[in-house]
């Protein structure tokens, strides 16, 4: 079978499980190209329910074999959500092996595993029980917040939800306020934080907070409003707003100002 998906980004799900299967489901919504490994038939039997064709490999992803057959080499992404803590570790530092670029997410039971799951190159880690515990406990402490969070957590396409949008490398905005560009105002896109290349965050940024190449943007909005703010981005500021970028960056590289 043939990989499907209009990005370019190359993902391999290992693990077939309920939490692999959301995995792949998401995955696909958002129109990546998807593989999978597992060595149950029955499990990649499940995923042909969906329209979009998805690359199988039936096998144990613990065997380099296996992650060579999968595209390992050449993927972007790949997670690992097998059942124990030493699989997932294993699988890791396989993974890593075969291709050092790669961006691993995993599952994890237990601290003890996350940090082993750090020291081999896996970019997060999620704990599914202290995730499931935090859901539970806030539909009694914060019911609203809990079905808010639910409701944009869990958005499809054309529906509100979070969104990252990056300010790619030589983009015209570096150093412009965010009210000069007026995203809100030009988008629709409410601003939620903003996350610094040193994973510094700043919630709530009000308009006179200047963005960056490489910064984060935590919105709230649709897909077709994330599309308006990289348009917005790429644009060449006017002259005013892109003088005032100019002149901040260069305070701030000659240390007689800050970001602000």
């Amino acid at each position: 079978m043939t990989t499907s998906g209009n990005s370019k980004t190359k993902c391999v799900v290992c693990g077939l499980g309920e939490t692999g299967f959301c995995v792949v489901r998401e995955l696909l919504e958002h129109e990546f190209s998807v593989s999978v490994i597992d060595h149950d038939p029955e499990a990649l039997e499940r995923v042909q329910e969906f329209k979009q064709n998805v690359a199988v490999t039936e096998g144990d992803c613990l065997k380099d074999s296996t992650l060579l057959k999968a595209g390992v080499p050449d993927a972007d992404v790949l997670y690992s959500i097998l059942p124990d803590d030493r699989s997932n570790v294993f699988l890791s530092l396989s993974a890593r092996r075969i291709n050092p670029r790669l961006n691993i997410y995993s599952v994890a039971s237990d601290l003890s595993a996350e940090k082993k799951l750090e020291l081999v190159g896996v970019k997060r880690t999620v704990n599914p029980n202290n995730a499931e515990g935090l859901r539970i406990s806030s539909e009694m402490l914060r019911p609203n917040v809990a079905v808010f969070l639910d409701s944009i957590v869990y958005a499809r396409k054309h529906t509100a939800g979070y969104l990252s949008i990056i300010v790619p490398q030589g983009s015209p905005s570096a150093g412009v306020s965010l009210s000069r560009l007026g995203v809100q105002n030009k988008t629709g896109v409410v601003i939620i934080a903003v996350r610094r290349n040193d994973n510094s965050m700043f919630y709530s940024p009000s308009g006179e907070f200047r963005v960056y190449e490489g910064d984060s943007l935590i919105a709230f909005g649709t897909e077709e409003e994330k599309d308006a703010v990289r348009k917005l981005l790429s644009a060449e500021p006017d002259r005013k707003h892109r003088w005032n970028g100019v002149r901040n960056v260069f305070r701030t590289k000659n240390g007689r100002g800050g970001r602000i």
